[in-house]
Order: C-alpha cells, then structure tokens, then sequence
C-alpha cells in the first residue's frame, strides 16, 4: 500500500511539473480545446476561441498550439482595425507567436504566425525567409507554402513567389487564399512589366500600402517636377565638402526615420512639393498604412497642385453626400469626389466608398496612372 502510494505521488509531480492538468472528462484535454479554438476563429468567433485556447493552457500551460491560436485570434481582430488599436493587437500576436515558438521550436505555426505579422508591419524580407523555412520543415503544410509566396511577392521576388504559390496549389487546387495571390501575382507582374525594381514593383503586389510606397508612386510615375518646391528642415545629409575631397555621397533627408529608406528621393520630393508632410515630431512613418481616403487626398492635392485648382479638394463639401459611408462635411469628402468623378478610385455599386479600408497596390497604381494620364492634358 505505501509502495501505492508513493507511485501515485511520483506521478502526480511529475504532471505538475510537467504543468499539465486533469481534464474534467475524456474531451476535456489541450489538443481537444486547440481544436475547438480553431473553429470558433474560422466563425470570427473570437472571444470563444480565445476561451478555448486558455482552456487548453489551464490544462497543459505548455501547450504551444494554444498560444500560437491566441496569436492568430490577435491577428485576425487587427485585419480590421486601424491605428493604435491594430498595432496593439499586432504587437500582442507577436508576443503569443514568439511564446509559441519558445516552447516548441517546431511549431509551424507559430512561425507562419510571425510571418504574417512580420509582412503587416512592413518586414516582408525577413518573413520571407521564415515563411520559407516553415513550408521546407513540412513541405505538406499548404499555409507554409502560401504565405512563403506572398512573402516574396511583397519583396518584389516574381520568380520565388511563383514557385512557392505553384506549391501551394499542388497541394489545394481549391482554396480561396492560394487563387487570390496567384490573381495578385498576375496582376502585379503586368502593371510592373518591364520593371526590374524589386523594391518599386513589390508596390502592386501589396494588399496594404504604405506612406513610401505612395510617395514612390506619386514620384515615378507623374511629373512632379512641375510643382514648386519649397524649403523645408533637413535632419541630415550632404556636408560641405573641400576643394579637392572625395564626394561623400550624402543626400538629406526631411524627416528622421528614412535616411536608410530605399524611397528616400521619392520621400524628399513629396515632401519638398508639399504633396507630402513630415509628422510634427519630425518623422514620416513609412510603412503606415493608408486607406482609401488618405489616398483619395493625395491623389486629388496632386490634381490641385497641378491644375492650380485650389478648391478642388473641398468642392461639393455642401448638400447630401452620394455616399452612404462618407458624410459630405468629411473632411476627405472633396477629395473622394474629385476622384470618384474622375475615374482614378471607386466606390461600391452599392453607394458605399470604404475610405477606411486600406488601399490595395493594385488599385492605388492604376489610380496614380489615371492621374497621370488626366494630367497630361495640362
């Protein structure tokens, strides 16, 4: 009996070391409630998905499963939300992803996980390598392979993203996700053919872009050097060079964060003409994000700046709105119907505009091209 009950103690610490506990039934276990969270997020049933992955740490608070479906609830909530709200909720599924990975160096999807977080912050270099590295360690795992090509495709790599999304639909031929970035890719390698950039061209295949890839945009594409530049704060840059010295090679910068950034002339020219503006802490912010109004507002200032129209971008801001999402005393209404009118953006078929949705590569190029072909008639 004491031989027993000394089996029974060693058992019992080794489960608590181990941080695993009893289940109240033979369902009530991790991989049960991982699960189960995972059903519950394919719902957008997010606060139940979350109840079942802290379940499954309660029972076993090693469960790497559980903290990377944390993770993915964090970052399913912040595909629809904006500013300081979505990049808490990055930075919190970044936090469960890395939890997940220091438990379980093979966790795929933990590491699938950082990935996609790493490309919404505007890290597509190294989520690439990540990404690539999960779908090499389970060459059968189709998110592996799918978010290694749009890893590389948000780098601009035509040739790898190709080969990874050709992965991807060997193994699903029907899933909705791989179709959309094989149609991405499609449509990228056309809008930028001819285009050896990786950097520039990676623009249209995003499905987010940010401040730089805007000021690129508006810089490549049109002719800016049509608008007067202005004098504007230097934080650094070319210094005076002597008779006879090497040229360093310096070129300033006007704001505090992209003097390492590969669009720093088209940042400078934005901000030089004024299409642009520096934060009032100095910085510029490249990888923000914008949405449909912000960009509806620079592509119509440059229509005001072009044109000398100096009311184009608050004509129409009296009556009802034809929008049933963006009111007309909006401070971006003007400028929507400026574009909306003038073909360079759309709104739905339905009356709606979506100014809060981000804008798309796709769209935001052939939206700077529809600008450029209107302004050569000036």
């Amino acid at each position: 009996m004491k031989k027993l009950f000394i089996g029974f103690a060693v058992i019992a610490l080794v489960m608590l070391a181990a941080g695993c506990k009893k289940g109240e039934s033979a369902m009530d276990t991790p991989e049960t409630h991982v699960a189960a969270g995972h059903k519950y997020l394919e719902n957008r049933q997010y606060d139940a998905a979350i109840a079942a992955f802290e379940r499954a740490i309660d029972l076993d608070h090693r469960c790497a499963g559980a903290y990377s479906g944390i993770g993915y609830v964090y970052l399913r909530q912040s595909e629809d939300s904006t500013g300081e709200t979505r990049k808490t909720l990055l930075d919190d599924a970044m936090d469960m992803f890395e939890k997940a990975m220091g438990l379980d160096v093979d966790d795929i999807y933990g590491k699938i996980g950082k990935a996609r977080v790493m490309i919404e912050r505007g890290d597509a270099r190294n989520a690439r390598m990540l990404a690539k590295a999960a779908a090499q360690e389970d060459k059968e795992n189709i998110e592996g392979a799918l978010w290694w090509g749009i890893a590389a495709g948000c780098v601009g790599d035509w040739d790898e993203a190709d080969y990874a999304l050709k992965r991807a639909n060997e193994l699903d031929p029907t899933n909705p996700e791989v179709q959309d970035a094989w149609d991405r890719l499609a449509m990228a390698r056309r809008l930028m053919q001819g285009v050896d950039d990786q950097n520039y061209r990676a623009i249209a295949f995003n499905y987010r872009i940010g401040r730089a890839d805007a000021a690129a945009l508006f810089a490549r594409e049109l002719d800016l050097s049509r608008l007067e530049r202005r004098s504007v704060t230097s934080y650094g840059g070319p210094v005076f060079v002597g008779p006879g010295e090497p040229d360093t090679g310096a070129v300033a910068y006007y704001a505090t964060d992209i003097a390492e950034h590969w669009a720093l002339p088209e940042i400078n020219l934005c901000i030089e003409t004024g299409l642009m503006e520096a934060y009032p802490d100095g910085s510029f912010l490249p990888d923000a994000k914008l949405n449909r109004s912000e960009f509806a507002m620079l592509a119509a200032k440059v229509l005001s700046l072009t044109t000398g129209d100096p009311d184009l971008m608050t004509r129409g801001m009296t009556g009802d709105s034809i929008f049933k999402d963006v009111r007309a005393d909006n401070f971006a209404y003007g400028a929507i119907v400026a574009c909306t009118s003038r073909g360079i953006l759309a709104g739905d078929p339905d009356g709606f505009f979506r100014p809060l949705d981000f804008i798309t590569g796709t769209d935001a190029v052939n939206a700077v091209r529809t600008v450029e072909t209107i302004l050569a008639h000036y």
